[in-house]
């Protein structure tokens, strides 16, 4: 059974530690690497993102995910999950009265296998599917809030640099994150993050697609040889890979260039020449073309927006293009 009811004293709970670290607009990181936070106070209009493997809780206000033909709304009643990186366009609805405050929870793979191992009931799979959902949208239970709420409460004051919450982080925040894992497994969709975890299936197989590709993305990648190395033809390949990631294997590699490029430029401090060559462009022109179509702007503009946005200085830029 999974509780919907969501006490509003636990939802207060963590919405008030949240704010202990993000003050200001901004995404934050923490003292857990594979844990931030993000206030932000304005609407933002659809822009693309490129969402790592990630739990994303929306504590107050909403954002709205446009991933192919399908639209995930995730808010303060629904938390959204991707199982693979994922290139989508995002929407944030806020304001100064009403500021999204949202927890990212990046996933460590290793964990999420080690966790499935000793799992003796496979994740709810209520109606069989063809298809896995690599991302979606999902019901926000007291059951995950519980161990959030937990995590909030010696997170907050830690980042603070109180000793005693530094050791109680050291201590309890790799069981806790762990329990929200295998929340997020029991849950209704659990079944992707089993699917990825169990290294089988075509979920699990084109994760390993897309972690040669992020590893490989500023050398030529042949889509003819990604298919061969899961022993598929082309065609089947573009198959599954679009019912994963809604874009075709092609468009992934440029969305992921763009992208990577974008952080060279605010976390390097790089011209779009620097970072296009770093990214494996070949033609300035072509690249700044690409990135304009994209993110709707020049390469100049798109990082002095995004920095009037957040607010933020280097040291808190450095993910922010990629996982939010």
């Amino acid at each position: 059974m999974y509780n919907r009811i969501m006490p509003n004293e636990q939802i207060k709970s963590i919405i008030k530690q949240t704010m202990r670290i993000a003050t200001t607009p901004s995404v934050r990181k923490t003292c857990l690497p594979n844990v931030h936070v993000g206030r932000i106070e304005k609407h933002l209009p659809r822009t693309p993102v490129l969402y790592q493997p990630s739990i994303v809780i929306v504590l107050q206000g909403s954002k709205r995910g446009y991933i192919g033909d399908r639209i995930c709304t995730y808010d303060a009643d629904n938390y959204f999950v991707t199982a693979i990186s994922m290139p989508f366009e995002c929407e944030t609805f806020a304001s100064e009265d009403n500021p999204l405050l949202a927890i990212t929870i990046n996933i460590e793979l290793p964990v999420l296998r080690e966790l499935v191992l000793q799992m003796d009931i496979k994740p709810r799979r209520d109606n069989v599917v063809k298809v896995i959902e690599a991302s979606y949208a999902t019901p926000l239970t007291a059951e995950i809030l519980e161990p959030v709420e937990r995590l909030m409460t010696i997170l907050a004051p830690a980042s603070e640099g109180s000793p005693e919450a530094i050791c109680d982080l050291k201590v309890l925040s790799g069981q806790i994150l762990r329990e929200i894992y295998y929340r997020v497994l029991r849950g209704p969709h659990g079944i992707a993050l089993y699917a990825l975890a169990t290294r089988h299936g075509h979920l699990s197989d084109m994760n390993s697609v897309l972690e040669y590709i992020h590893e490989k993305y500023a050398s030529e990648i042949s889509v003819d040889d990604l298919a061969r190395s899961l022993n598929m033809s082309a065609t089947m390949f573009h198959q599954h890979f679009k019912e994963l990631t809604a874009t075709s294997p092609l468009q992934y590699v440029k969305s992921l260039r763009l992208h990577k490029a974008k952080i060279l430029m605010l976390q390097d401090n790089l011209n779009a020449s620097e970072a296009s060559e770093r990214v494996g462009y070949n033609s300035l022109s072509q690249f700044s073309r690409e990135f304009k179509r994209m993110f709707g702007n020049s390469p100049t503009e798109e990082v002095a927006r995004t920095r009037a946005i957040y607010g933020m200085d280097q040291g808190e830029l450095e993910e922010l293009a990629v996982s939010r």
